[in-house]
């Protein structure tokens, strides 16, 4: 018998072309549609709601800036916060995007065995129960977007997989 993964909410049709430009308005509501995806995916395991951390969110804007201007795609070394990471390029970005593809590593986890996975550690970071808090930061330049999520307390611990990461309602 296969495991049949639970669908993916659909998001809006993406435009080609680097539509984002990175202005305070634009990338504010680009960060509250972050925030606001983030936690319809974390409602539909039972995961609280993250409440945003304007600490976080300096912290995770100066990695994002940090990105785009050295033009790479690496997570912060000994962060000490949980840490999500998104880069793209050659579309319009919408904030809703990073956390879907952050999500559709569900597909990788196995409940049944609750662990670390390469493959799924964003998704686990992204509804980890224990989380109370995060912050965001968005950078652009050109046609690429780099996006930025930190949470507080970090997710993913060795040995607590399996009352951090719910099953799907």
């Amino acid at each position: 018998m296969s495991r049949q993964p639970p669908p993916i909410p659909k998001t809006a049709e993406r435009t080609p072309g680097p539509l984002g430009k990175d202005t305070k308005s634009n990338n504010e509501k680009f960060l509250q549609d972050l925030y606001s995806n983030t936690n319809r995916f974390r409602k539909m395991h039972g995961s609280p709601e993250l409440k945003v951390n304007a600490a976080l969110s300096k912290y995770a804007q100066e990695w994002a800036n940090h990105l785009r201007d050295k033009n790479i795609m690496q997570h912060r070394p000994k962060p000490k916060y949980g840490e999500n990471i998104f880069l793209s390029g050659g579309m319009d970005v919408t904030g809703d995007l990073p956390v879907e593809m952050w999500y559709r590593e569900i597909n990788a986890f196995n409940f049944d065995k609750p662990d670390f996975t390469p493959t799924s550690g964003h998704f686990t970071q992204l509804i980890w129960k224990s989380c109370t808090e995060m912050g965001a930061g968005v950078a652009r330049k050109a046609d690429r977007t780099w996006v930025v999520c930190n949470y507080n307390p970090p997710g993913n611990v060795m040995g607590q997989f399996k009352e951090n990461v719910p099953r799907k309602l």
